[in-house]
């Protein structure tokens, strides 16, 4: 009986310590490069915050996996800081120029920066990280060492640029490196699936050499990625390029948009609409944003609720010309009529309320608390907007 007893323990104390996660020493700094010296192991640096959702998410999904555990736990001197204490964990921030988080530092054993990546992502990924910190053909300093000597090699470049995307700082010099590789690559090598797959991820600005590729080879990557998805990261780029011309009035910019339109898009009047959009938008013509959005919602963009549903956040968030209600209220309903859950009769709700318009919102706030209450979700919203609207009403 006693030795079966022992098993049971042994087995729990060890689920118990395999679920742990990744053991963070809570030596001091400067110890901690000293025994990572003596033992010849690399530094594993985490920095985060605790205001930070992405590094709460790193440690309750990904530092806990086992594999990662047994990784970093086997191969790393793992050492943690908040960068929101106010006093050490600053401070070593600043010292290593960390401008985001989380962030994840890898020094050697004498602590040299290897490698630096950031961001929530899977446990392969980060697995990868401390792989890329132990090899200098992936390792973003030795990397950087060697571009800035002169090192100018396809591969150099290319690894160099993914490395470069996760690394937080102002002076990122990613975009010019990725011009660069590209540059090495003939007509026919940018039409690998590497190269295909590496434009794609790049995500840069539309008048980049990549985003231009993109833009006006988009079959090339439909028939890799699929047509909705190349559709969509396409789209992204022009409405996104296009909600800066309006923040700048850039007619200049617009012009470009609209050229790249008529000529790479399939669908060219809805991209075209989009972009007056999403122009509008950036403007701040809440006005015009909204006309423009109900007029594509009539035509082209008849099925696309989720453009119209952000329209209807906007308006209801900064518009005060009661016109640019009244056209939010439209949209709202003709949003209403192809997805009508909790969120949307918030919205309609709270643009009819702004208007004076008291009746129809409570209508609309009172059916907003039923669905909530049948899905077991939180009607808090809705049940604030009656007690306001009834209020109102005494």
């Amino acid at each position: 009986m006693k030795k079966i007893l022992c098993c049971i323990l042994l087995i729990f104390g060890s689920s118990v310590c395999r679920a742990q996660g990744i053991d963070f020493v809570t030596t001091s700094w400067e110890e901690t490069l000293q025994n990572a010296e003596k033992s010849g192991k690399q530094v594993f640096l985490y920095v985060r915050a605790t205001s930070c959702r992405y590094c709460r998410q790193m440690e309750k999904e990904v530092f806990v996996n086992q594999e990662v555990i047994d990784y970093y736990n086997g191969d790393f001197i793992s050492y943690k800081i908040d960068v929101e204490d106010g006093g050490a964990g600053e401070a070593l921030a600043k010292q290593y120029g960390i401008e985001g988080f989380p962030t994840y530092l890898f020094l050697s054993k004498n602590g040299q920066k290897l490698h630096q990546s950031s961001g929530a992502k899977p446990a392969a990924d980060f697995i990868r990280d401390g792989r890329n910190a132990s090899d200098p053909n992936t390792a973003l300093f030795p990397m950087l060492a060697r571009y800035e000597r002169g090192g100018r090699s396809p591969e150099l470049l290319f690894n160099l640029s993914n490395a470069l995307s996760r690394y937080m700082v102002d002076a990122n010099p990613r975009e010019k490196v990725i011009e660069e590789y590209l540059a090495t690559q003939s007509a026919d090598g940018l039409g690998s699936e590497r190269n295909l797959r590496f434009i794609f991820a790049a995500d840069l600005g539309f008048k980049s050499p990549a985003t231009l590729y993109l833009l006006q080879n988009q079959q090339k990557f439909a028939d890799l990625f699929g047509k909705a998805e190349a559709e969509r990261a396409a789209q992204r780029i022009m409405t996104r390029t296009a909600n800066m011309a309006g923040r700048t009035n850039d007619l200049v910019l617009m012009s470009e948009l609209r050229k790249v339109a008529v000529d790479h898009f399939a669908d060219s009047i809805k991209t075209l609409s989009l972009l007056q959009i999403y122009f509008y938008g950036g403007r701040r013509d809440w006005l015009n944003y909204g006309r423009s959005t109900l007029q594509y919602g009539s035509t082209v963009g008849a099925t696309d609720w989720q453009t119209l549903y952000e329209t209807g956040i906007y308006l209801k968030t900064f518009a005060k010309d009661p016109e640019a209600l009244k056209t939010g209220v439209e949209i709202m309903a003709r949003v209403l009529e192809m997805n009508k859950n909790y969120e949307h009769l918030c919205i309609y709700a709270q643009l009819q309320k702004k208007l004076g318009n008291k009746e129809p919102a409570l209508k609309a706030a009172g059916e907003a608390l039923t669905i909530a209450t049948d899905q077991g979700k939180d009607g808090s919203d809705a049940r604030e907007l009656i007690n306001e609207l009834t209020t109102i009403s005494k």
